[in-house]
């Protein structure tokens, strides 16, 4: 199973690699968890992801945003409907093909409020504190640690 402890980089190594780095809304930080509907680990995070997204949704320096890897895009409403998610989805399958070579989900990638690729992590380790080490590793990139 992929680790679940994050890898720290620079979107700006990316950037320069593949000319595809995502980027982060002015001066917020932004959390991008990529996910399938096919994904059993991406099932048991994104119930936390949820309740991450609630609790931060309302607030203006924080941004959360999932990139779908479904190649069948129909089945991605009827899921989020089914589950009762609301976070936002954008449909990424042929970005991240694109940007990554092989990729494991889930995966979540934060980008710091000037457009820094923070860290990465991947896989889901099912930890009961998910929601509160999220939100404080977000706040430690938003004070720039």
């Amino acid at each position: 199973m992929p680790s679940a402890e994050p890898t720290r980089r620079k979107a700006s190594a990316c950037s320069k690699r593949r000319n595809r780095s995502p980027r982060t809304p002015s001066g917020k930080v932004v959390l991008i968890n990529l996910w399938a509907t096919w994904c059993g680990p991406c099932n048991a995070e994104l119930p936390q992801l949820q309740k991450l997204y609630d609790q931060a949704k309302g607030r203006p320096d924080l941004q959360i945003l999932t990139f779908n890897i479904d190649e069948d895009l129909g089945l991605v409403e009827p899921f989020m409907k089914e589950k009762g998610y609301t976070f936002p989805v954008v449909p990424a399958y042929s970005y991240v093909v694109n940007l990554l070579n092989g990729y494991a989900i889930p995966q979540n990638w934060v980008l710091s409020p000037k457009g820094d690729w923070e860290w990465t992590q991947v896989g889901y380790g099912s930890d009961d504190a998910w929601v509160k080490d999220m939100l404080a590793k977000l706040d430690a990139v938003k004070a720039g640690g």
